[in-house]
């Protein structure tokens, strides 16, 4: 079977405006954020998450599903910089050692090209596999998701990672010191509900789609 994967390439938003020591001490932000990653996802992560050049690091991940949650942590591990993503999905080719730079294939190009067209269009995720209609329904998720984001203040985000951690506005309220009501307020004035809905079906979608997929595979081989 030929086995599929996601290759993540990402760079840090705006990285060349920064004054020399800010953009240096965001590269130890990044480095930490990596360590941080690699260990808590290892079991879903075929190749480990580097740096591989200035602001710009890639990894790949075998559970396609679990892509998505591996990015959005390393938004949250570095809050509050901005980072743009470009996701490509199908085969890699390993060359040596089992680290991204030593590695090639579609997936690769792939995430490549979604992450020049991320830069070009001004978006923080694209999405490119060898199926359009996949990529225009990942894409479309993203840009709504990201369209609502965009205008979210420190706060909301704050309480949509809290949630997010914790499950219930009452828990986020204990460690707010503020009402649960207060918490509901704000989440549901910004669609972060709506947004973590949409995750969660972004999720679930590629997670059918990649068992469809190895299912056509698994019968065409028994063909």
């Amino acid at each position: 079977m030929s086995q599929r994967y996601a290759v993540i390439i990402a760079d840090i938003k705006g990285s060349k405006k920064m004054q020399e020591m800010e953009r240096y001490e965001w590269q130890l932000f990044l480095k930490s954020a990596i360590v941080q990653v690699n260990e808590n996802w290892s079991c879903s992560i075929e190749a480990p998450f580097m740096i591989t050049k200035g602001d710009e690091f890639q990894g790949v991940v075998h559970d396609i599903p679990k892509a998505y949650s591996i990015m959005i942590e390393f938004e949250r591990l570095l809050m509050p910089v901005q980072l743009r993503f470009g996701i490509g999905l199908g085969r890699i080719q390993k060359m040596g050692a089992n680290i991204p730079i030593e590695m090639d294939g579609p997936a690769f190009h792939r995430a490549n090209t979604a992450l020049n067209k991320a830069k070009k269009r001004k978006h923080s995720v694209r999405f490119h596999s060898n199926d359009p209609q996949l990529d225009l329904y990942i894409n479309t998720l993203f840009t709504l998701i990201y369209a609502i984001k965009s205008h979210w203040s420190d706060l909301n985000i704050s309480r949509y990672w809290k949630y997010k951690e914790l499950g219930t506005y009452d828990k986020v309220a204990d460690i707010e010191g503020v009402s649960p009501q207060a918490v509901w307020d704000s989440l549901h004035n910004a669609n972060a509900i709506e947004v973590m809905q949409a995750e969660e079906t972004l999720k679930e979608f590629l997670r059918q789609k990649m068992e469809t997929l190895a299912m056509e595979t698994s019968l065409k081989i028994e063909d």
